[in-house]
C-alpha cells in the first residue's frame, strides 16, 4: 500500500500570534505534544507556505493535523487543524476454498468433531439427504450439519429446530390443574403473575375477571398460563386487546399544516378529532382536515390557541 502524504497549505495571519515576526512553525498529529515539541517545518519570516508532510507512521482511520506558529517574542498562536482519513490497505485475495471431504450431522448435543453421522464424503457441496428421526422422543429437537475440508478444518454447524408430535394422546389419569396466572405485556416470571383462585381439576372452564386498573392507554397483550400438580407449566396463551384510547399522541406543524398522529389501536375502526379553546372544553368536532389510518392533518391557525382531543370509534357488525 502506498502510504499517504499530506499536502498542507497554510496561511498564518499575523493576528494569530499577535504582532511580531514568525520564528517557528511546527505541526503534530492528533495529540498535542506541548509547545515547541512538534515537528518544525518553517522558521523564516514569511507566513505563507506549501509543505509536504508524511503520514506514513499513522494507522488507518481518522486523524487530525495541527499547525501553529510562534513569533520572535516567544508567543504561540492558536493551532490550525484539518481532519483527514487514511483508508485501510487493500485486502489480499482470498485463498481458494478447500475441497469438502466430509459432511456429518447430529441431533441436539454435539458428540464432538468427526463423531456425528456421515452423510456425504464427495467433493461437491450440494446435497439432499433423508435423515431418520425415528430414535428421537416426541418434542422439540435440533439437527446440526457441518462440513470438513481436505485440510482437516471444520466449518461451523448449520442448525434447524423441529418438533416431533405425540403419536397418540397419552392415557389418563390427567394431572390436575392447580394454578392459573395472568399478566400483561411483559412476563414477570413463573409464579409471579396475577393468580386466579381455582379448584384443582384435570380440566378447566373458567370465567376470569381481570384487574386492568391503571394500565397505560393503547394496545396490550394478555397472557394466561397454567401449572399442574406435578409442577409443570403450560405454554402461555395470549390475546391482543386495546382499551380504545389512542396512545402516543404527537403534534407537528410543518409548512403551515398541523398533523396529529397516534398509535393505531387494535380492533379500532376509525377515529375523530375534537377541538376546544380551553383544556376543560367544551370540545367540538374539528372542521375539515384529512384523516389517515392513525393521523389527521389540517391547515394550521396559530390564533386563537386551540386544544385537541382524539377519540376512537368502534364499528360493530
Amino acid at each position: 500500500m502506498k502510504l499517504p502524504t499530506l499536502v498542507f497549505a497554510c496561511l498564518l495571519v499575523a493576528g494569530m500570534i499577535h504582532a511580531g515576526t514568525v520564528s517557528r512553525i511546527e505541526y503534530f498529529f492528533d495529540a498535542d505534544p506541548g509547545f515547541g515539541a512538534g515537528t518544525a517545518i518553517y522558521n523564516r519570516d514569511a507566513v505563507s507556505l506549501d509543505q509536504l508532510i508524511s503520514a506514513a507512521a499513522l494507522s488507518p482511520g481518522f486523524h487530525r493535523i495541527y499547525v501553529r506558529a510562534r513569533n520572535n517574542s516567544g508567543l504561540w498562536g492558536m493551532p490550525q487543524l484539518k481532519a483527514f482519513y487514511i483508508p485501510l490497505p487493500a485486502q489480499p485475495p482470498q485463498p481458494p476454498y478447500g475441497t469438502v471431504s466430509r459432511v456429518e450431522y447430529f441431533f441436539d448435543a454435539d458428540p464432538g468433531l468427526g463423531n456425528g453421522t456421515t452423510v456425504y464424503s464427495r467433493t461437491t457441496v450440494s446435497l439432499d439427504q433423508l435423515i431418520s428421526a425415528a430414535a428421537l422422543s416426541p418434542g422439540f429437537h435440533s439437527v446440526h450439519v457441518r462440513a470438513k475440508n481436505g485440510a482437516g478444518s471444520w466449518g461451523p454447524p448449520q442448525t434447524k429446530t423441529f418438533y416431533i408430535p405425540l403419536s397418540t394422546q397419552p392415557s389418563g389419569p390427567y394431572k390436575n390443574i392447580t394454578h392459573l396466572e395472568y399478566w400483561l405485556d411483559t412476563d414477570p416470571g413463573f409464579g409471579l403473575g396475577t393468580v386466579v383462585a381455582l379448584t384443582p381439576a384435570n380440566s378447566l372452564n373458567a370465567n376470569v375477571t381481570l384487574d386492568l386498573n391503571g394500565i397505560p392507554h393503547g394496545n396490550h397483550k394478555l397472557f394466561i398460563r397454567l401449572k399442574n400438580n406435578a409442577g409443570q407449566w403450560s405454554f402461555p396463551a395470549q390475546a391482543l386487546f386495546s382499551d380504545g384510547v389512542p396512545a402516543h399522541l404527537t403534534i407537528n406543524v410543518t409548512d403551515g399544516v398541523l398533523t396529529l398522529t397516534w398509535e393505531d389501536l387494535y380492533t379500532i375502526d376509525s377515529y375523530r378529532v375534537h377541538t376546544a379553546l380551553v383544556p376543560e372544553g367544551p370540545y367540538t368536532l374539528a372542521p375539515g382536515g384529512t384523516y389517515g389510518d392513525s393521523s389527521w392533518s389540517a391547515p394550521f391557525a396559530a390564533d386563537p390557541k386551540r386544544f385537541f382531543r382524539v377519540t376512537s370509534l368502534y364499528t360493530l357488525d
